[in-house]
């Protein structure tokens, strides 16, 4: 066998591994659909987790914005708007509150708040009554509000009471802890919670 008899047989056999190829690689590009844009898989992934992170990002600001007004109101104050209460008292909702650790009877307990400015804690919302309830724990607290004929309920800044909540008892002076609000008569000796308006 002659030197080119087998440059011709190597020669042959490149041919045929290139064709091999080829054919591989056209069957390949057959498979794919036409105009469709191929991106290695994890490309694909971190751009679907780049995304995923931007929308919870934009949605968690969103959200955040609208679920705490008072963060984004008090910042806009200046220093001497910032709503403040006195030594002993809770800032809550633009109110102050004061909550006892001494017992008085209710009309005693109205009198002291009096002597501070304030009233016997007048709840306007859910909102408040959930922190007042929270905030008093198991002892039983006076409030403002009381039945003076026994058949209108008050509250201590005379507004008529519109029974946004129940009562379980119907004495004469109502009361609040960390499970109910209640009445009894008057002169039982409570601990008490005053309310006035921010300064």
């Amino acid at each position: 066998m002659n030197p080119e008899d087998c440059s011709i047989t190597e020669t042959s056999s490149l041919h045929q591994e290139k064709r091999k190829k080829n054919n591989a690689t056209s069957f390949r590009f057959e498979t794919q659909h036409e105009g469709s844009l191929q991106v290695p898989i994890p490309c694909a992934v971190l751009i679907v987790v780049f995304i995923t992170i931007l929308f919870i990002t934009v949605i968690a600001l969103f959200v955040g914005k609208y679920n705490c007004p008072g963060q984004y109101e008090v910042s806009m104050l200046s220093d001497s708007d910032v709503p403040s209460c006195s030594n002993e008292w809770i800032l809550y909702h633009r109110k102050c509150y004061f909550f006892s650790t001494t017992t008085r009877n209710w009309t005693s307990a109205r009198d002291s708040c009096s002597e501070d400015g304030a009233t016997l804690a007048v709840i306007d919302s859910e909102k408040d009554m959930i922190f007042l309830q929270r905030y008093a724990g198991r002892a039983e607290h006076w409030i403002g509000l009381k039945n003076e004929t026994r058949q209108t309920w008050k509250w201590s800044n005379g507004e008529v009471f519109n029974r946004w909540f129940n009562l379980t008892r119907y004495e004469n002076c109502a009361f609040l802890n960390s499970t109910e609000v209640s009445s009894t008569e008057c002169e039982q000796s409570l601990h008490w919670i005053c309310s006035k308006p921010s300064r």
